[in-house]
């Protein structure tokens, strides 16, 4: 019995030890909540982190720290040299892509932070359009840059036009020997305001081609699904119609070793619609035509990425897991050159109409 309330005694003292412990350390850091990495002319890279201050009934503010090393590895350290407090990257929430560094490749940045155990593997990975020390300089919003960036990408991935993608992610997809990367592209579009403009397409970690922000939703047909999206179109005689709420599921098969068959679901309701009157000939029209579109559009963007031998899609790993004795080398060979079919059902209803 004494040696039960022993060691209760013991448990509690321990714990109470580590909750200050915690706190201390909290205290007497300086937490990286995002950080970026731009490419100069001299071959180094500029590394940038964000540190935020927080200061009574006030927005939080950032404090801006950057400098230029040769080797990834030495990023941090050269940083330290201008920090108050040791920098540690236990919340980092965005790391960002200078685009000259992104046509490079940034391995070297990506094994760095994946060996930090401090580091999560779903911290947000994004190409700059400008340099990502411009942005990061940037003040967004009242919670501070790196919040208003992790919202941002955050948002768009569940409600609009942008796939799933984190750290986790883009580094499977990297070295998935049937798959290949993709990033968002964020660009300033005015004083303090970003925007996503684009979706980076890889070769391993060298980004080889872009989507522009108007292809971005049969990327995500093709690459994801939609649990919340919208899309625009215009019909015969200058009519628009909104077509919201849509979710989305795909299908990848081969239908042999040389013919790839894409399904894809989608289903949303008209929320806004220019003409004078919703008809069943009216929604029949849309479906049609959306259908068209999607097939189109999605056709167009396979082929253009043979032509790149990137697959974003994911087809080899789909012909992996179809044909037995399957070989990734004369996979390679034959990528360029195989056949799609897409396919597309769509889905309108009329609910929640303006008119």
């Amino acid at each position: 019995m004494n040696r039960i309330i022993q060691l209760s005694i013991l448990f509690l003292f321990l714990f109470s030890q580590t909750g200050c412990i915690q706190k201390e350390i909290i205290d007497d850091v300086n937490i990286i909540l995002a950080s970026g990495y731009d490419a100069t002319e001299d071959g180094e890279i500029t590394g940038t982190v964000i540190v935020p201050v927080y200061q009574k009934q006030q927005p939080v503010t950032s404090e801006i720290l950057e400098e230029k090393a040769v080797l990834s590895r030495d990023l941090l350290t050269n940083l330290q040299r201008k920090s108050s407090d040791p920098l540690v990257y236990g919340k980092l929430q965005v790391a960002l892509f200078g685009v000259d560094l992104a046509k490079k490749g940034f391995k070297d940045l990506l094994d760095s932070l994946q060996r930090d155990a401090s580091v999560g593997s779903r911290v947000y990975l994004a190409v700059a359009r400008e340099s990502a020390s411009e942005i990061l300089k940037g003040q967004y919003g009242i919670r501070g840059t790196a919040v208003y960036l992790s919202n941002l990408i955050r948002h768009n991935i569940e409600s609009r036009d942008l796939s799933r993608e984190n750290l986790h992610l883009f580094l499977y997809n990297m070295y998935d020997k049937g798959k290949d990367a993709y990033l968002p592209i964020l660009e300033l579009s005015g004083k303090d305001e970003l925007e996503i403009t684009g979706v980076a397409l890889f070769n391993k970690d060298r980004m080889v081609s872009e989507v522009p922000s108007d292809k971005m939703i049969f990327f995500k047909l093709l690459t994801d699904q939609y649990m919340e999206g919208t899309y625009t179109m215009n019909l015969e005689d200058g009519v628009k119609v909104s077509v919201k709420s849509i979710t989305s599921h795909k299908k990848v098969r081969m239908a042999s070793k040389d013919i790839v068959k894409i399904d894809i679901k989608l289903e949303g309701h008209i929320r806004e619609y220019t003409g004078s009157k919703i008809t069943p000939e009216v929604i029949k029209k849309v479906e049609s035509e959306f259908k068209d579109t999607v097939e189109k559009e999605c056709l167009a963007m396979m082929e253009h990425f043979q032509e790149l031998d990137i697959d974003p899609i994911g087809i080899g790993d789909q012909a992996s897991h179809t044909f037995r004795n399957f070989k990734i080398d004369q996979w390679k060979k034959q990528y360029p050159n195989i056949k799609t079919e897409v396919k597309a059902e769509i889905i309108v209803n009329e609910s929640g109409v303006i008119e």
